[in-house]
């Protein structure tokens, strides 16, 4: 009986760790960057800053400096769901999350920015 008690309360422990775990993982990654791989942006957008490599032959942009380009959130809400063009065309795909995820995912894309080589002070 005791090596029962034991065992169930080890595994007990071993599953809220792993619970736990994963938690602490999700929290801190932030929302828009989940909301990126759970819309399935990765299925045409690289993300490489972020860990988001392209996968197939999508002619899809790496997204890792798009913040740099695009910082207005409302265009980006607008050009996500095929209300606004950008060199004459709307995105293939409309984002099918509600408002207050597109705006999660705006805000996230406009945080994109590589960063660029520090200047050297000597000169």
């Amino acid at each position: 009986m005791k090596k029962y008690i034991i065992s169930a309360s080890f595994s007990l422990a071993f599953f809220i760790i792993v619970l736990s775990t994963i938690s602490a993982q999700q929290a801190e990654e932030p929302k828009g960057k989940i909301l990126f791989k759970e819309s399935k942006c990765v299925s045409c957008h690289a993300v490489e800053s972020q860990g988001f490599v392209k996968k197939g032959k999508s002619s899809a942009p790496d997204l890792s400096d798009v913040g740099t380009k695009h910082k207005d959130i409302e265009w980006l809400k607008k050009y996500l769901t095929k209300q606004e063009t950008m060199n004459d065309l709307k995105h293939a795909i409309s984002f099918k999350g509600d408002e207050e995820e597109l705006q999660t995912l705006s805000e996230w894309l406009t945080t994109l920015k590589k960063e660029s080589a520090p200047k050297d002070s000597t000169k």
